[in-house]
């Protein structure tokens, strides 16, 4: 699926002499099957825009389209919108209700007025795609589980709509290194496997780098930059003129290079950086 903004602009408590802007006119394109991170510092609007995007927000200035269809034409389906942009929140106390967590993972489809034994399937199915088992866990309270097995259970609930779209707002938050590690691992399954545009919205610059193929920055509601990675990772002075950082592993490569090694500029992962740097040792190695 697709999404295209229009000249989206937002406001808070519009019309009140408390009002905000916190939008001001975002124009962009999200093709399908692509895996775009969002950044920018915090309260810059990035997660107002991206419930823009399964119509958590409708525009009163500007449109958004998904697969062309306006999500404020009065005659759009906003529910069938949600099920095909599936929205998962940092917190997933925000989306779990349900007593267990079979009945959590079947509201979804439940509402698509599907038969009890396609509901069936699809949890089972969505549970195996992010590494819940179903048989020891189908009837577990809900809210028994761990931290990450609750964002996993959130992810399953989304996933069992059958969405073109999965947004993740910074939903490694508050996860200790092996829970991040573990649903960063699921959702790269699940893009590749499943080709779903993914949309990365993460304060962590390691996790976006490390993710996203397209990463937009937005500073004060708008959009600053939309570029590959690499080349948004190399406008670090930029960055951090509006409070971002560099991933680690990039600072470590280019702290590197300023002491002589030679290195590529540009190293975005721990992968990239192990491979460049036996690549200089062996080059130095050669050299005695």
């Amino acid at each position: 699926m697709s999404i295209e903004v229009v000249n989206l602009s937002h406001s808070y408590k519009e019309g009140t002499p408390f009002e905000k802007q916190v939008l001001f006119e975002i124009n962009l394109s999200i093709g399908e099957g692509e895996f775009v991170g969002i950044i920018g510092p915090t309260r810059s609007g990035k997660t107002t825009l991206a419930q823009h995007f399964n119509a958590l927000h409708i525009p009163r200035r500007g449109k958004v389209l998904i697969d062309g269809l306006d999500t404020k034409d009065k005659r759009a389906d906003l529910v069938k919108i949600r099920h095909r942009v599936g929205y998962v929140f940092q917190n997933p106390e925000y989306q779990l209700f349900a007593p267990t967590v079979g009945e959590d993972i079947a509201f979804g489809p439940l509402n698509q007025k599907l038969s009890r034994e396609e509901v069936e399937g699809r949890v089972r199915e969505a549970m195996a795609q992010v590494g819940l088992d179903y048989r020891a866990l189908r009837d577990r309270d809900i809210f028994a589980l761990s931290g990450g097995q609750k964002r996993r259970a959130a992810i399953a609930g989304v996933l069992a709509c059958k969405p073109g779209v999965l947004v993740l707002d910074d939903i490694t938050a508050g996860l200790d290194p092996r829970g991040r590690e573990e649903i960063l691992s699921v959702i790269k399954e699940l893009h590749h496997r499943r080709n779903l545009t993914t949309i990365f919205i993460s304060n962590s610059m390691d996790e976006v780098a490390a993710m996203a193929e397209r990463i937009i920055v937005i500073d004060r509601g708008r959009v600053i930059m939309d570029d590959p990675t690499r080349k948004v990772f190399a406008r670090f002075k930029e960055l951090r003129d509006i409070g971002l950082e560099l991933p680690e592993v990039t600072v470590l490569i280019d702290s590197l290079r300023t002491a002589g090694f030679n290195l590529p500029a540009g190293v975005l992962n721990i992968s990239e950086a192990l491979t460049s740097i036996s690549a200089a040792l062996r080059e130095l190695e050669a050299r005695k």
